[in-house]
């Protein structure tokens, strides 16, 4: 994966404390209005984005970057 250098967008830290939170895929899509499909294609970037290979790790990585 690639990690970026920039910081993640908006979009992506909504995203991010959904999933922290607990939230589905499912109810991550309804909360941003989106398609599930969507939401499943932002995760895998973020994941990239951050450098984790699960969603698990990607949360770790968040908190640890301060960004949850």
């Amino acid at each position: 994966m690639v990690v970026r250098d920039t910081p993640p967008s908006a979009r992506e830290l909504v995203l991010i404390r959904l999933l922290c939170e607990g939230h589905t895929d499912e109810a991550a899509a309804r909360r941003m209005n989106l398609s599930v499909r969507t939401v499943r294609r932002l995760t895998h970037q973020l994941m990239g984005h951050l450098g984790a290979r699960s969603r698990f790790e990607a949360g770790v990585i968040a908190a640890r970057m301060g960004l949850i």
